[in-house]
């Protein structure tokens, strides 16, 4: 490749991006909590939930239910899973993982 080509395929390469980088939607700036991984239209701001709501459960399920609804969330947003994505995926599974263990603690103490 001669000089001149390579500066045409820089120069339509940094016109291609730049194209892209304009017309491409831009993530709107938000004053609100980062959405959640698993519902990325959900707001992660879900910390006065009830405990059964947090794990996805009935109030009245029984404690194998939820157990095993706690074992499901803890390994969907479990901060290892996530650890190779960005430092926003990282601190929400985090924060939803703490979440997750303080309802879990608090539906076991509902149902003792």
């Amino acid at each position: 490749m001669e000089g001149l080509e390579l500066l045409v395929v820089v120069v339509f390469f940094m016109v291609g991006y730049w194209l892209v980088d304009y017309f491409w939607p831009k993530k709107k700036a938000s004053s609100d909590a980062p959405a959640t991984p698993a519902n990325p239209g959900q707001p992660a701001s879900d910390d006065h939930a009830p405990w059964h709501e947090v794990l996805g459960v009935a109030p009245d399920a029984s404690l194998d239910q939820v157990r095993k609804a706690y074992e499901e969330k803890s390994a969907q947003f479990h901060p290892d899973r996530v650890a190779s994505m960005g430092p926003e995926f990282r601190e929400t599974a985090l924060r939803l993982t703490r979440r997750i263990n303080d309802a879990y603690g608090e539906a076991v103490r509902a149902r003792s």
